[in-house]
């Protein structure tokens, strides 16, 4: 009796502390000021517009490739990276879709930059477009590299070939083709 009162108790124990786990979680929730573009893009170093190339996860993050193709705010190479948190309960953007453009209000002075929810990168879709061009500006296209500038590379540094050694394969050919002509010859007269 004894022992099924402390099962009881134990049970009880575990059953209210996920209760008390059940409810705490959603406090820890990313929590935003609701700010309009114009607060976000003051508080931020770069605002671009990019498409996401490909992912990579490490620990809790999302480590983005981004192709940068417009730029609004800060100096933004064209081949680039954004962070951010995986989880969008710690202010983060979750996992983005490779192929799509993004608009990118993001912190830091080189690539990665870090970029969370808050700061209001999200789809680029016209109406927030509307809303970055009417607070920052048209903005500047981001142009592709040149292509690097042609080099040339010697292979060897003696001269040509002389015509000995060009003909040698082809006169091998012929000799092996005439010999194999005599035996065939000598095969058929036995």
């Amino acid at each position: 009796m004894l022992m099924t009162v402390a099962r009881l108790a134990i049970a009880a124990l575990l059953a209210m502390s996920g209760v008390v786990l059940a409810t705490a979680a959603p406090a820890f929730a990313c929590k935003c000021d609701a700010v309009d573009v114009k607060q976000q893009s003051a508080r931020v170093d770069a605002v671009f517009v990019g498409e996401v190339q490909g992912v990579t996860e490490t620990e809790r993050q999302f480590e983005y490739a981004v192709l940068a193709t417009h730029t609004f705010k800060g100096t933004v190479e064209r081949d680039t990276a954004v962070v951010t948190n995986q989880d969008t309960a710690a202010c983060g953007l979750g996992e983005l879709k490779n192929g799509t453009a993004y608009v990118f209000l993001v912190t830091g002075a080189a690539a990665p930059y870090t970029a969370t929810s808050c700061d209001g990168s999200g789809p680029a879709n016209d109406k927030r477009l509307a809303e970055v061009e009417a607070v920052l500006g048209a903005g500047t296209e981001i142009a592709e590299p040149p292509p690097p500038a042609p080099t040339l590379t010697k292979v060897e540094e003696s001269g040509p070939p002389s015509l000995g050694r060009l003909a040698a394969p082809g006169g091998a050919l012929v000799l092996v083709g005439f010999l194999g002509l005599l035996v065939v010859g000598r095969l058929a007269r036995t």
